[in-house]
């Protein structure tokens, strides 16, 4: 009689069974956890996870275990939400991607980096993957945020004056071409001359005495004036060149 106490009390209980003291209890289903244990003359009393607790596996606990929490510290939000029977899946933020996967989700997830200016996105990130970038070569610049770097842009094809050459970082700026301090000088004083040789030629052909004194006068004035105007356009283009 005592070896057949022993044997009981030592033999293994089924897979869907549990032991307590000498009794091997049947399981509660996922989502249930015991309430009571059972006896020589009764059953387990299940009752169902409650609040943010879950069981996924049939099992002989007593209480129910607390719903993992999504936390936006750790870059991560609800995939599925915590049911009785199953935890909470979490997925990374928009704009992170997973540093800790686990089967159906993730555990911690950091900020996509981004790329630097003089870089282009050679790989743009994913959920589970961080962006990859690359550096620009030759004359072409990127500011960052292009899928591949652009070439400079060449002034002279616009009819334009290159202001500020091109890095990797930034184009090329073009500007309009500016008139020279010469040509904004004599343009002026040609004009007029023009203007005073119509004049003097006018009164030639009147052939009127007095018209030919006042076109030596004017003609000697508008020397002086031209030569004037032009050693102080060869003033103003010096001192530019020095600047």
């Amino acid at each position: 009689m005592l070896n057949l106490v022993n044997v009981k009390s030592f033999s293994k209980c089924n897979p869907a069974e549990y032991r307590i003291g000498d009794e091997c209890c049947p399981m509660c289903s996922p989502g249930n956890r015991v309430n009571r244990h059972c006896t020589e003359y009764t059953s387990t009393s299940c009752i169902p996870c409650i609040g943010s607790t879950y069981l996924d596996t049939p099992n002989g606990l007593t209480a129910c275990i607390p719903c993992t929490q999504c936390d936006p510290g750790f870059g991560l939000m609800v995939k599925h939400p915590c049911r009785p029977s199953s935890d909470t899946v979490c997925e990374p933020l928009e704009g992170f991607y997973c540093t800790d996967p686990t089967k159906d989700g993730c555990k911690a997830a950091q900020r996509h980096s981004s790329c630097e200016p003089g870089q282009y996105v050679r790989q743009k990130a994913t959920k589970s993957t961080d962006t990859v970038c690359d550096s620009c070569t030759g004359d072409t610049y990127s500011d960052g945020s292009f899928s591949s770097c652009r070439p400079h842009t060449q002034c002279d094809t616009m009819n334009l004056k290159q202001i500020k050459p091109g890095t990797h970082q930034s184009d090329s700026e073009c500007g309009q071409e500016t008139s020279s301090p010469i040509a904004a000088i004599v343009s002026p004083v040609l004009i007029t001359v023009l203007i005073m040789v119509g004049i003097g030629l006018y009164f030639v052909k009147k052939r009127s005495e007095s018209g030919k004194i006042i076109f030596w006068y004017y003609s000697s004035f508008f020397k002086q004036l031209v030569a004037s105007h032009l050693f102080r356009s060869v003033q103003i283009k010096q001192a530019t060149e020095q600047s």
